[in-house]
This record gives C-alpha cells, structure tokens and sequence, in this order.
C-alpha cells in the first residue's frame, strides 16, 4: 500500500509515528555527544586532526617531562644503585631540647603499621585499624626526604611543627609518586622513550650524568618514532614537532644539572605507533572511540532533527482538515475554550507530568542507567515532557489560527473590547482619571510586595529572590508601557494639530488616517474629518456658484451688448438727420447717454468677473511706477479743473520700477483717479504720493469726501457697493471692486481707510532688483 492510499488521518497517525522516533533519535544523538569526554570541543571534534595534534596529549606529555625531573630529583634521595634503600635516612625531628632523631625508611615505614596503616608493594599507604585514642608524637621538622633542600641545624623561627604520623605519610606519599613514575617509564614497555645527559668537560677525566629509559635514543631515532623534542643547554632554540613545550620543562633541565657547565640536553620521543600497551595507547584508543561516538551522534542528531523537522512541518500543515482537499478547519473542544484558558491547561497539564516523572520515572531511570548517566536522563526526560506540552499547545494554537478565532477567542481582546468601550465613552479627563488610578494601583502592589520582600531578605530561599527580580522587572515594564501610553497618545495629539494646522493653511482635502487612532481620540479625528470634507463641501459650492454667476454675467453682458450696439449706432444715425425740435434732440441726448453708460456697465461686470475669478490674461513687463502716475495725472487734470479740485503729488526724483500689466495698472489708477473726482468734496484738494517702503513701491491718493462716509472699508470693494452720496453720481459700484481685483492678480496690495471724511487708498506693488532689471532689458 502506498502513502497515497492512506486516508489524511492514518498519515497523520504516521507521521507522529515518525516524528517522535526520529526526535528520540536526535536526542540519543545529542545525549552521545553530550556525555563525550572532549564536551566543549563542539564540532570541531569532526574535523580536528590526530590524537598527537590535541592539547590533552601535549599536557600529558609535558606532566612525564615534569615527573622524570621530580624522579631525578629524588633517585639519589629514596635510591642506592638503581633500587630502593630502606636503609637510607628520610626524616629528622627535634622532640625537644637534645632530643632530635634520625627515622630512615625502614623505620617510618614500622611505625605507620604499628599506627595501623597497611603499605602495599608501591608503597601506597591506607589506614585500615587506627587506633582512635592514639598519641600522636610531635616535633620540629629538621630536614625531611620530600623537601631535600630544607635543612635547618637547630630550633629556629620558621621550622614545621607537625607529627611524625603526618610528615611520615608525606614522605611515603613521595615515594609512591617516585616508584610510580619509576614503574611506568623504566620498569614496564613505554612509548615514550628519553635520555637526559649532563656531561662535564671540565673535569679529568671527564663525568657524565645520564638519566634515560632509552640508552641508544639519537635525534634521528627520535624523528623517526614521530613526534620528538630535542632541548639543549648551549641553546635558546629547541628542535621539537610537540605543540608546546612547559618553561617549567626548560627551567628544570638547568635546575638538575650537578656541574656547573652548559654542556647537557634533553632527548624525548613519542611512538606514535603505539607498539606498548601505555596510558599514551589507551588515551589513544579513547580519543578515537569518543571521536566515533562523537560521529555517530552527530549523524543521528542531524538525521533525526531534520526528519523530525520536515514531520512536524506536515503536521502543522494538515492540522485541523479531516479529509484531503478540505478546507475548513475543524476544531477540538479543547480548541473551543478562551485562547488563555487552553495555554493555562496545557501548562498546568506539563507541571503535573514533571511532578509525576520526579516522583516516577526518575526512580525508574535511577534504576536502569548508571549513576554517572542520571543527569542526562533526567534532563531528557523533562525536556521531552515539555516538548509534549509545547506540541500539545503549538497545534491547538495552529487550529485556532487557521479558524481565524486565536484572536477572536481571547481573552485579553475581550477585556479590551469592554475597556475600549468604557474609555471610549469618557472624556479625556474622565480617562486620565481612571488611568491615573489604575497605575497608582498597580504600582503601588508591586512596590510594597517587593519592599516587604526585601525586608525579609536574609530568610527568603532563592525562590523568593527570584520573584524580587520579576516584581522589580514587571515594576519597569509597567513604567516603560505607561511611558509608551502617554507618547502614543501625545503623538495622537501632535498628528491632530498638524491636520487642524492643515486646514487652518487653506488644505480642506487634507484627511487623518482612522487606523492609527483608537478610543476617544479617534471620535475626535472623525470629527475632524467630518468637518473637513463639510469645509471641502462648502468651497466646491461656493467655487461652483461663483463661476456659474461668472458665467450667467459674461452670457448676460453678451447678450445685452448686441442690441445695446445696436441702439447706440441707430441713435448717432438719428442725430445725424437733420432734426430741429428741441424736445426730441434733448430725448436723443439723454438715451445716448444712457445707452453708453449701459456698455460701461456691461464691460466692467464683464472685466470684474474676469479679475475676480483670475481669468485674465496678463502681459507683465517693467514699468517705472512713477512715469505712470505723472501720465495719469496729465490725463485727469482738465476733469478734476472741473471741479476746482485741486492735485498736489508728492514723489521721489529717482525711477521706481516694478513689475506689471501696463494696460491692468492704467485701469486701476483710472478708476481711483475717477472714484476721486466724483466723491471729492468740490474745491478740495486731492493727495497722490509715491514712495518705497519696505522694497515695495507705495501709491496713496487721499481726498475729502463730499459727504459723511457711512460704510466700512472694506465694503466698498465689494460689487455694486456705493455709499449714500454715489447713489445720485453715475456709476456702477464697480470700480473699487475692480482696481483691488486687478492690483492682487499682478502681486499688489490694495489697501482702503476711512477716517471720518477723509478717504484713503493705497496701493502697492514689490520694487524691482537691479539684477532682475538687467534680465529683463536683455
């Protein structure tokens, strides 16, 4: 049967097979790994060089060195002839005054066993009857076998006050070190092979000290074993293929030499065949099992993770289908409760089964696996309760968010719902207020928990330290989340004065993102966009009905134009013929005038719409600001002569040059000049000035009004706008509303006062650069 065939529910029930039995394989592997002796190397064990080539063999390489020279330094002390003498002096104490004994070896040795103490045949000594209410004999240690170069003559300051059981087991200690390293690189097969030489060319004849388990060891025979070190005393340099070699090894090589020349070495070479059955061949031996061991558990932690990986990958992808091509996902009961409550469950459920494997299995494991192995047992045990507990709660997790309710289901969103809903429904005082309260709260449990534990201090277990730390943590988080609360909510407000400092800059299309805003100010931001879009509103409309009255004016002027050419053309024909009755020439006058002051009519509403709404067509160019006023004034000086008005200018003798539609000016000049001439009280005196200020260049006429003004400055630039006395003048209440249109399409200021009669305007336009009138001559 192949794996196709098998229903979506038995290759589940495989791959879990398959899962936990290649995860038991990775953990026997790292459990392999882990209980290796080389633990810490890592993986460079798998790719590390030969036994030779670790530092474990180097150590003990220079530990031989150190105990050949500890083997020199007391063959002449424990030896006679190359064997132990028993007879020779070891110890020497002062009991008291003229009582100081000499005890050789063979006389500490009776005593200790008189003691109680059992001597075997490598002179290790063990207690085995002492008799508890025995009398230790103390004195002065004057010189003693294990410290050869102490030797003091008589009591002095400074000598060891000690018992001659105590020094006596030192001693014997000694000499156990001494036969072992005897034993092991001179009696028995060793694959370690040296030769140490001092020879004095001084002396007739000549002497030579040699210490050596290889009497026929040269530096080529040494080479040729495989790993050798050759040191001589003539010599700062040493020929050696041993990573390292102790200074202790240098100093010790000098400190033995009995003559005073130079004139010794050291030879030592490894076999690194291994023919002798040594510590060196079994260190061998296990360096290479563990590398093995360290092999294999390396594969079946590679193997087993990865198989366990891609099973727990299938499972996770088939969790919650029941059939194959299914796409809703069924959920357990267990998947039902609150997304809390069923990580509580599974947590609890875990602490249970570990309490369970520390009273159980734990036993059972003590009783199957030896001693050395009940650390890594027990921590695999309780690793793979938790991993249980972790898959248990992973998939359920995996369930609930395929069904879209690991969210839905919780229960810190349905706390927060019902809080959002309070806060939302209270104002911002309301929710300072409440937070206020709940943090005071909260920081002050926290505060008085750990204080009271503190104060408890030197009788809490490590437990209840522990918890200090976490109510210290919780204390700082809480500060640090408080913290975050307050800047998002500060950067809530920033981002609600930039949009009303938005709309407050003319931007009524300008709109707050709704997502990053959440509460009560989230009411505010709709509100603010609610009152956007109604300002948005309002403009478009007032946009709209301006250019449909703009419209409904150039149609009508349109309109009215043609028959109105019409009447003015037929009464100039008419006044052509020769008419002579008074009555009918003065009615020919009268509609000529009126006809005429209809076409004014038109045209200014027509030049109003268009300045206005700004769709005139401007020709900029320079102009000398002053020159224009003297050409006005030319223009208008027979008119305001009508009037007796008299005009006084006042003005700068050098040019002022700005930028301007001639044309556009000279249209509102002429309409000031007019506005004067009709308002201005007769016999009156009429005021133009012309000055810079500020880099603009500034034109004022002022005159007195005939009448009382009674109506506002700013009224009178309004469409068919005329104070009480224009109401008998011919005009169309156009004029001022038309000269303040024109001045701010080309970049000017028009500017009106009223002071009692006096009446004001002024107008300004920006002085041109010396650099800009260069570009523009060119």
């Amino acid at each position: 049967m192949t794996i196709r065939k098998l229903s979506l529910y038995q290759r589940k029930i495989a791959a879990c097979v398959v899962h936990l039995l290649f995860l038991a394989l990775a953990f026997i592997g790292v459990g392999i790994m882990y209980m290796n002796d080389n633990l810490g190397v890592g993986i460079t064990r798998i790719h590390s060089g030969s036994y030779e080539e670790t530092d474990e063999f180097t150590q003990y390489f220079n530990e031989d060195l150190s105990d050949i020279f500890q083997y020199m330094e007391y063959h002449n002390i424990f030896a006679t002839g190359g064997s132990i003498d028993i007879s020779k002096e070891m110890l020497q104490m002062t009991f008291g005054p003229n009582d100081t004994r000499s005890f050789s070896l063979n006389d500490i040795i009776k005593y200790l066993k008189s003691l109680g103490y059992y001597l075997n045949e490598d002179f290790q000594c063990t207690p085995v009857s002492l008799d508890e209410n025995r009398k230790p004999l103390k004195g002065y240690v004057a010189w003693s076998a294990n410290q050869p170069d102490v030797y003091y003559t008589s009591l002095r300051e400074g000598m060891r006050y000690c018992s001659l059981e105590e020094i006596s087991l030192e001693i014997l200690s000694t000499l156990n070190q001494y036969y072992s390293t005897y034993k092991r690189l001179f009696d028995q097969p060793c694959n370690l092979h040296f030769k140490i030489e001092y020879l004095d060319n001084e002396s007739n004849p000549k002497r030579i000290t040699s210490f050596s388990n290889d009497e026929e060891l040269t530096l080529d025979t040494a080479r040729n074993y495989g790993r050798y070190a050759c040191l001589q005393g003539n010599s700062v340099f040493y020929d050696t293929n041993f990573k390292s070699i102790d200074l202790d090894t240098v100093s010790a090589l000098s400190a033995n030499n009995p003559y005073s020349t130079k004139t010794y070495y050291l030879l030592a070479a490894l076999d690194t065949n291994y023919p002798a059955d040594d510590a060196y061949a079994a260190n061998y031996r296990h360096y290479v099992r563990m590398q093995n061991y360290y092999f294999l558990g390396f594969a079946l932690m590679a193997v087993g993770g990865l198989t366990a990986a891609f099973s727990l990958l299938y499972l996770l992808s088939v969790s919650g289908k029941q059939e194959d091509g299914d796409h809703a996902v069924s959920l357990t009961p267990f998947d039902h409760t609150s997304t809390e409550t069923g990580m509580m469950i599974v947590c609890l459920m875990t602490a249970a089964a570990l309490f369970a494997c520390r009273y159980t299995m734990v036993r059972v494991l003590h009783l199957t696996l030896s001693e050395e192995s009940w650390d890594v047992g027990e921590k695999a045990l309780y690793t793979a309760v938790i991993y249980l507990g972790c898959l248990i709660a992973a998939f359920s997790l995996i369930r609930r968010y395929k069904a879209g309710v690991i969210w839905e289901n919780s229960l810190i969103r349905k706390l927060g719902v019902r809080l959002s809903i309070f806060f939302t429904g209270q104002t911002f005082a309301g929710q300072l207020t409440v937070s206020f309260i709940a943090y005071l709260i909260c920081n002050t449990i926290l505060l008085l928990t750990a204080a009271y534990l503190y104060l408890k201090w030197h009788i809490l277990s490590m437990t209840l330290k522990i918890m200090i730390g976490v109510l210290a943590a919780l204390w700082f988080c809480l500060n640090l989340w408080i913290f975050y609360v307050m800047f998002r909510r500060s950067a809530d407000r920033d981002k609600i004065d930039l949009a009303i400092r938005h709309l407050a800059d003319g931007e009524t299309s300008y709109q707050v993102d709704l997502t990053q805003f959440s509460g009560k100010i989230r009411e505010t931001a709709e509100n603010l966009n609610n009152a956007s879009r109604g300002l948005e509103m309002a403009l478009s409309e007032k946009v709209k009905s301006e250019r449909l009255k703009a419209d409904l004016i150039t149609n009508v002027s349109h309109d009215i134009k043609t028959p109105l050419t019409s009447i003015i053309n037929y009464v100039d024909l008419i006044k052509r013929e020769n008419i002579q009755d008074e009555k009918i020439l003065r009615y020919l006058d009268v509609l000529e005038q009126k006809s005429h002051r209809l076409k004014n009519l038109t045209e200014d509403l027509v030049e109003a719409s268009k300045a206005s709404s700004g769709n005139l067509k401007l020709e900029i160019s320079r102009l000398d600001f002053i020159e224009l006023i003297y050409q006005t004034n030319g223009e208008f000086e027979e008119k305001f002569a009508s009037r007796h008005l008299n005009l006084i200018t006042s003005a700068p003798d050098h040019t002022l040059f700005i930028e301007a539609d001639g044309r556009r000016l000279w249209r509102v000049l002429e309409n000031l000049y007019n506005n004067a001439f009709k308002y201005a009280l007769e016999g009156s005196r009429i005021y133009v000035d012309v000055a810079e200020e500020d880099s603009m260049a500034v034109f004022t006429i002022k005159n007195m009004s005939s009448n009382p003004l009674n109506i506002k400055a700013e009224e009178l630039t309004e469409r068919f706008v005329r104070g009480d006395v224009a109401r008998t003048t011919e005009g169309s209440g156009l004029g001022l509303s038309i000269a303040k249109s024109l001045t701010q399409l080309q970049g000017g200021t028009f500017e009106i006062y009223i002071d009692g009669d006096l009446f004001k305007v002024k107008v300004a336009f920006p002085v041109m650069r010396a650099a800009k009138q260069e570009n523009l001559a060119e």
